[in-house]
């Protein structure tokens, strides 16, 4: 998951916190971008290119916010819309017009550590394999799609999805995953009454650092 540094990919668990990737060179007490993306809804273990575009369509207006408040980003913003043009115009496919946070060019990879809450019993164990095949949903959603056929039936942005923000430019920027799994204590049932086995409602912490110091990434050190 990981271009550039060393990283280990066997899963580690600590009580109910899981390391689905560990990267020993990551250090939270040195954070360079820090931020917090939120979901609650549906996160299924086999998603659909519908779902996983519906979840990209969730962060997209996080993340756009995201570029208009932080410090690190706005360096990039302050030069006026054709800065992020520029972005977009490089990352053009399949009739969106893409602006990825962590990309190759940049030399940017991510840290994600999730808080995962979903419906269960106290002290009940929500298997690992689950755990793995929902958060590569998740995953897709916070990369850009190769394929036509992942975007869902989602064939052309509406006004406020140009351009489209998304976290990476590909899932090998990941370096490092930790997931808290918890029981989520609101009720989860749909308006019918039906219990909604799926929900989740996520929080999900960032750390992008570059794994090589260059000129363009220097406002990340």
């Amino acid at each position: 998951m990981m271009q550039g540094g060393k990283m280990t990919n066997v899963p580690k668990r600590t009580s109910n916190r899981y390391y689905l990737a560990f990267d020993p060179e990551f250090d939270p007490e040195k954070c360079h971008m820090k931020f917090r993306m939120t979901y609650d809804g549906c996160l299924q273990s086999d998603g659909t290119a519908q779902h996983k575009h519906a979840l990209r369509r969730e962060f997209h207006p996080q993340l756009k916010r995201l570029w208009e408040v932080d410090p690190n980003l706005k360096v990039f913003a302050d030069n006026g819309i054709p800065r992020l043009n520029m972005l977009a115009d490089q990352y053009t496919r399949l009739g969106y017009r893409f602006v990825p946070l962590a990309t190759s060019d940049l030399s940017l990879i991510a840290a994600i550590d999730i808080l995962f809450l979903r419906p269960g019993e106290p002290g009940s164990v929500i298997p690992s394999g689950d755990i793995d095949n929902r958060l590569k949903t998740l995953f897709d959603a916070l990369r850009m799609p190769d394929f036509k056929d992942e975007l869902g039936g989602y064939l052309t942005p509406t006004v406020d999805e140009d351009p489209f923000f998304v976290l990476l430019q590909n899932d090998k920027l990941i370096s490092h995953v930790a997931v808290e799994t918890d029981v989520l204590l609101q009720s989860t049932h749909s308006a019918k009454g039906d219990f909604l086995p799926n929900h989740a409602r996520l929080i999900i912490t960032v750390i992008l650092r570059p794994y090589k110091v260059a000129i363009g990434n220097m406002h990340f050190v």
